[in-house]
């Protein structure tokens, strides 16, 4: 961003800490999509009220940030877009404007979003004391895909073992990946509801679905 530009009067206004985290996490997801797809979320009648930004990393999970809004009365916003064409406009003062582009169809992973409410109490833990087993998967994975014939069953088979409270890897992994998980003191936690899991950070949360389990979520619509 550079300079001062006039942003549409329906821009989501964000304060400068919240652009800055907002922007990073949407470039980690153009690292593995340029053309990376993201659902927002807004609801106005939170107080205050959040952007809630959902992705689907090429992990099998779905990853969610939310950030405060700086000020009330944006109008609530339910829209999956391209993460590269959503532009900041910088507005002075440490307020930011994102525009969001026009919707699109996005990634059918994205058409059912986590559910908000019937968790299990959680598991909780430190980021610093899961990393160590985090990375050494990694070291793993790297080591064993030079003489592997099949990369992708190889993947499956480190990435879906359970670790931190019945979590599977691949969703630490998926965080550290996205800077939601580091080797400190930060604390997390692991919970579980029918057909879901998730791990919830200070920087943001990972879902992973169940398949097959028994569930009867509520479908919401993508415009």
């Amino acid at each position: 961003m550079s300079g001062t530009a006039a942003a549409p009067s329906d821009a989501i206004l964000l304060g400068e800490r919240e652009t800055r985290l907002l922007e990073a996490h949407l470039q980690r997801h153009r690292r593995w999509n340029d053309t990376a797809h993201v659902r927002v979320v807004i609801s106005s009648a939170e107080s205050p009220s959040h952007i809630g930004v959902y992705a689907a990393p090429p992990m099998g999970v779905i990853s969610y940030v939310q950030l405060p809004l700086a000020g009330a009365g944006t109008t609530s916003t339910d829209v999956t877009v391209t993460a590269r064409d959503i532009a900041f406009h910088p507005q002075g003062q440490g307020l930011t404007g994102v525009v969001l582009p026009v919707s699109g169809p996005g990634k059918p992973e994205l058409a059912l979003l986590p559910p908000t409410d019937g968790w299990h109490l959680p598991i909780h833990g430190v980021a610093g004391d899961v990393m160590p087993t985090v990375e050494a998967a990694v070291a793993e994975f790297k080591s064993r895909s030079v003489s592997v014939v099949d990369a992708d069953a190889l993947a499956e088979e480190i990435w879906s073992r359970p670790v931190f409270g019945g979590l599977t890897m691949r969703m630490l992994h998926t965080a550290r990946l996205l800077g939601m998980l580091g080797a400190d003191s930060a604390r997390i936690a692991a919970s579980t509801r029918t057909g879901w899991k998730r791990l919830t950070t200070l920087r943001g949360q990972i879902y992973q679905r169940i398949p097959g389990a028994l569930d009867r979520p509520k479908l919401s619509v993508v415009r």
